[in-house]
C-alpha cells in the first residue's frame, strides 16, 4: 500500500515537472521569436519598432516570472485552479 502511494506521488511529480518543462520551452520559443523580430527591425532601420518589440518582450518576461521560478502563490494554490487563473488569486502590480 505504501509503495502504491509512493508510485502515485512519483507519477504526479513527473507530470508536474513535465508540464513545467513544456511551459519553459514555450516561453523560450516566444523569447526567440521576439529576438528574431527585434533583429529584423533593427536591420531594417526601424528603431522604434525594435524598441516596441523589446518592451513587449520585457513585459512578457515580467509577467511570466512564474515559469522560471514558481511563486509561493502558485505552489500554495496548486490544488485550487481558481487561484492560478486569476479568479481567486491576488493581482500583480
Amino acid at each position: 500500500m505504501a509503495g502504491e502511494c509512493r508510485t502515485q506521488d512519483d507519477q504526479r511529480q513527473i507530470e508536474r515537472l513535465t508540464r513545467e518543462l513544456e511551459e519553459a520551452e514555450l516561453f523560450a520559443q516566444r523569447l526567440r521569436s521576439y529576438i528574431a523580430g527585434i533583429r529584423d527591425e533593427v536591420a531594417g532601420g526601424h528603431a522604434g519598432r525594435a524598441l516596441s518589440l523589446c518592451n513587449q518582450a520585457l513585459t512578457e518576461i515580467d509577467n511570466a516570472a512564474d515559469v522560471v521560478a514558481p511563486s509561493p502563490r502558485l505552489k500554495s494554490s496548486a490544488a485550487d485552479p481558481a487561484a492560478v487563473d486569476g479568479t481567486g488569486g491576488d493581482e500583480r502590480d
